[in-house]
């Protein structure tokens, strides 16, 4: 585990420091980072409700958010899994938000 103190995370998105504390938390406590399979030092972080997406600076070990959203519940049919492509988990959190809006206004 790192400490929380070693863990230097640059937000250029400006993310509130809640969330950016968030993930340092889970870094420090030894989340496990899921390689991304077309980008060579990006990885997912997924906690138990929110996900990162983050790069990792090979040379000095900096780690840069890139985005991160709410893991939305998934719905009966809707199953999404954290190995499935970052644009398939996007494309179903999009479309569990327009379900919702839908929803709210009928």
């Amino acid at each position: 585990m790192l400490s929380t103190d070693t863990i230097r995370i640059e937000n250029p998105r400006l993310y509130p420091i809640e969330i950016v504390d968030q993930l340092r938390t889970a870094l420090s406590n030894g989340a496990k980072l899921q390689a991304n399979e077309g980008r060579i030092n990006f990885y997912d972080l997924a906690t138990e409700n929110r996900t990162y997406f983050i790069y990792v600076s090979p040379v000095s070990g900096d780690i840069t958010l890139i985005a991160t959203w709410v893991q939305k519940r998934s719905s009966a049919g809707t199953a999404c899994n954290e190995r499935d492509p970052l644009w398939r988990r996007i494309t179903a959190e999009f479309l569990g938000r327009l379900e919702n809006l839908a929803w709210s206004r009928s």
